[in-house]
């Protein structure tokens, strides 16, 4: 069965991603109405740029890279990373699955002109039991993913488990987009000092980040495990 018929065509828009770097234009479907997953975010755009400004740089930085994505969404920075030319393994609950390997069917005839790779998998964060915290990865990704206050424990216990079983720690880039409300502020200051205990945290300077993708609302953190 197609991924396609999976949704009415008219619950969908298209939102078009240049990859400048390699002149590939990802295809990113999103619902015109419907939970968190069914969009683009902006913080979502910022890290993909970034890995897209890296790679400007250094041309091999992903290339072949092992990569895993937590709360993939639309899968707008996993893909970015697989056309990029890594080997990514995007992530989210069940119910986020058929949308994101959508998008990456509508994406990998381009994905793979690059050498890249992109599959989607679930993941509960919390769930010791998935064979995904049993892989091993060089990078994992994620964008703003820190929003409901029963989630950050399970995701920082499942990004403790991730680095815990390889002898080669993966670099973590983060994006979050730092909200007014008091309840989003307590959240991330909540997150960020529980992370602190487990992760050295360097925080990327927006003149570091793509000119045209950075806001001073958008935080993009690099971590490492202690």
């Amino acid at each position: 069965m197609s991924h396609r018929s999976t949704f009415h065509l008219n619950d969908l828009f298209p939102r078009e991603i240049d990859i400048e770097v390699c002149l590939k234009t990802l295809k990113i479907y999103q619902k015109l109405e419907g939970d968190v997953n069914c969009v683009v975010w902006d913080a979502s755009l910022v890290l993909a740029k970034y890995l897209e400004m890296m790679c400007h740089h250094k041309p091999d930085f992903l290339s072949g890279v092992r990569v895993l994505e937590l709360g993939s969404g639309l899968g707008v920075v996993g893909l970015t990373a697989a056309t990029l030319g890594a080997q990514v393994t995007l992530t989210d609950l069940p119910e986020a699955l058929p949308l994101l390997r959508l998008n990456i069917a509508e994406n990998k005839s381009k994905i793979v002109s690059m050498g890249g790779y992109a599959i989607a998998e679930s993941l509960v964060w919390g769930d010791n039991n998935s064979e995904i915290k049993k892989q091993e990865f060089d990078m994992i990704l994620l964008a703003d993913c820190v929003y409901y206050e029963d989630a950050i424990d399970p995701l920082i216990e499942t990004l403790q488990c991730l680095n815990n079983i390889i002898t080669k720690k993966p670099t973590i880039y983060l994006t979050q987009e730092l909200r007014d409300s008091d309840v989003q502020k307590k959240l991330w200051k909540t997150f960020y000092e529980k992370i602190s205990e487990y992760f050295y945290i360097e925080s990327i300077p927006e003149d570091q980040q793509h000119i045209n993708y950075r806001s001073a609302d958008i935080v993009l953190l690099k971590m490492t495990k202690k």
